[in-house]
């Protein structure tokens, strides 16, 4: 069969043609129509509705599952189900602790800042050279006994 793709244009679509090859009249050897007559073709005897066969559904039997592979395939969901929560709870109790622990660690720090703070202020209060100074601007003598 010979086929040839026509690429021009037609009704504004760019969308090829496809063209099959098909005999026309006037090429090729003539086509003549035989007539045969009916009691020369041979004859085949037709099917009676009683000796076609009808097909019947057929069942298929499907080997029974048993009782104890049941029980142990229900036993085996409920140990992954278990197993599951198990651990998702174990995880969340752990996710629990590390919060305590952050907020007990910023506790720390903040309280470790305060006791910086306390210390300072200690130290410029243990300062004799200061409470000298400042004794002395208000008016009064401090005696220190160097021993």
């Amino acid at each position: 069969m010979e086929v040839s793709f026509d690429t021009e244009k037609h009704n504004g679509t760019g969308a090829p043609v496809t063209r099959i090859y098909a005999p026309s009249r006037g090429r090729g050897p003539e086509v003549r129509m035989i007539e045969e007559v009916a009691e020369s073709l041979p004859v085949y005897p037709q099917p009676r509705e009683k000796d076609v066969a009808v097909e019947q559904a057929v069942e298929v039997e499907r080997p029974k599952v048993p009782i104890y592979s049941r029980i142990l395939m229900i036993l085996a969901v409920f140990l992954i189900a278990g197993t599951a929560i198990l651990a998702i709870s174990g995880s969340a109790q752990i996710a629990k602790i590390y919060t305590e622990i952050h907020t007990l660690e910023s506790e720390i720090s903040s309280y470790k800042e305060k006791i910086s703070l306390l210390r300072k202020e200690q130290s410029m209060l243990n300062d004799y050279t200061t409470i000298n100074e400042a004794n002395q601007n208000v008016g009064r003598v401090m005696s220190w006994n160097d021993n």
